[in-house]
């Protein structure tokens, strides 16, 4: 199977998180908070893009599958409180995202290979810069094995890559460090019984 799919939404309104320094009255008096953690809301964005997937399957088993998704975003202005306090792309978006598996199904044995990799990823607003989410990859083992029609035992392996998740401000560089995220590799056996 070969397709391609081409996408387009118009966004009239979202939400983006935003951390910022403000003044507010509490008591009677002018007091300044910061960090302030909210939301605002960004408008008129357009996402737009392809996908293109492909699956094949040989007659003794062995197949791959592959999608690969394009998105264009448009920038949109933010406002808090009807005040511009700057301009996000859609949030939670990535230009591009791509997922590859090799497998073989034949009989009682299935076995799987899985690539995953997500480009940067747009997040909220802090001190006027978007966070992002650098790229990110991993790759994932699957297998089963059905002892009887009813019982089956599996085993996975996730990010066998020990792959890490990292945040900067800004798209113009990653000197402006946010945080690292390490999900180590994991490790699953289980058993399954069907009724």
């Amino acid at each position: 199977m070969l397709g391609a799919t081409l996408f387009r939404k118009d966004v009239s309104d979202f939400v983006v998180p935003l951390v910022l320094n403000v003044t507010r009255e509490v008591a009677g008096e002018q007091v300044l908070i910061q960090p302030y953690s909210t939301v605002a809301n960004g408008s008129n964005a357009r996402s737009q893009g392809v996908e293109l997937y492909a699956q094949h399957t040989l007659s003794f088993g062995l197949g791959a599958q592959v999608n690969f998704t394009y998105n264009d975003t448009s920038v949109a202005d933010v406002t808090l409180d009807g005040q511009s306090v700057g301009s996000s792309a859609l949030v939670g978006s990535a230009k591009t995202q791509m997922n590859a598996s090799v497998f073989y199904e034949h009989g009682k044995v299935l076995v799987r290979a899985s690539y995953n990799r997500r480009g940067e990823v747009v997040g909220g607003l802090q001190s006027g810069l978007n966070v992002y989410t650098s790229p990110y990859e991993q790759v994932d083992l699957n297998a089963a094995y059905a002892l009887t029609d009813r019982l089956n035992i599996t085993a996975s392996i996730i990010n066998l890559t020990k792959s890490e998740e990292s945040q900067h401000l800004g798209n113009d560089t990653k000197d402006r460090f946010v945080y690292r995220n390490y999900f180590g590799r994991r490790a699953y056996v289980g058993v399954s019984f069907n009724f």
